[in-house]
């Protein structure tokens, strides 16, 4: 979710909550968190949000906030324990998030990242039902609002991974959990739903970093070196988006990979 809307939602349900009636402590909390998320500071979000579910303030649009966090600072971090670790976390918060609100396309969202992210080539297991747990979700998104850019970008993700996951993982995805994706992954449907995610949101630097990617995993040089020449100039809303950017895209557009 970008700021701006999530900062327009939240003043909605501040403006339709009646006079006499105190907003709910979680709105000022989540809107403190929006604040600290966009402005830099993944990990004072983080914590904003778990002290409140030591209070008792649980629902799900803190959860899923705290969950979005988790994985920016996982995103920024070193490769290793750590980084995992804050999956993790973010994976358990997403997951009470979905719990709490069974049909928030938020909460659904952000299990889905975490999910994604959390799988690891080493654990090929884990990582199959991970991915299992993802499709699920975004195929549950999908279903209901279409024109999710997010979901169409895990999708069109999950699309791109698996095929190129190690044999064991799609053997145990495809044959052994039964997960449609692995029997289904394409790179044509990889391209469908990254392209579309950055038509339905095309200021998401995540969205064009990860097509640029893909260009280059199946050799599109003149689509990968555009995609790239667009993702320089695009302006930075995630606390990650700079690091996408600056380190690990630039890396990939010197190398041609």
């Amino acid at each position: 979710m970008r700021y701006p809307l999530a900062t327009l939602s939240l003043l909605a349900a501040i403006a339709a909550t009646p006079a006499r009636i105190a907003p709910p402590a979680w709105l000022a909390i989540a809107t403190e968190a929006d604040s600290l998320y966009f402005g830099g500071h993944p990990g004072d979000a983080l914590a904003l949000c778990e002290n409140a579910f030591i209070t008792g303030d649980t629902v799900a649009q803190l959860r899923w906030r705290a969950a979005r966090a988790a994985i920016a600072l996982g995103m920024i971090g070193e490769r290793g324990p750590e980084r995992l670790a804050l999956y993790d976390r973010a994976l358990i918060h997403a997951r009470r998030a979905t719990e709490l609100a069974p049909t928030d396309n938020d909460a659904r969202y952000w299990r889905a990242a975490a999910a994604g992210r959390r799988a690891n080539k080493r654990e090929a297991v884990k990582s199959a039902r991970l991915a299992m747990e993802a499709y699920e979700q975004v195929t549950a998104i999908l279903a209901v609002d279409s024109l999710h850019a997010g979901a169409h970008h895990a999708l069109g993700m999950l699309h791109f991974q698996v095929r190129r996951a190690p044999r064991l993982v799609r053997f145990l995805a495809g044959r052994v959990l039964r997960i449609d994706i692995a029997n289904q992954a394409s790179d044509v449907e990889a391209e469908r739903h990254l392209r579309r995610a950055v038509e339905l949101d095309s200021g998401m630097v995540l969205y064009q970093a990860d097509l640029a990617v893909f260009y280059g995993g199946v050799k599109k040089v003149a689509e990968q070196e555009a995609a790239l020449a667009r993702l320089v100039t695009m302006r930075p809303t995630h606390p990650a988006d700079v690091a996408l950017v600056h380190s690990r895209f630039a890396n990939l557009a010197l190398k041609g990979d």
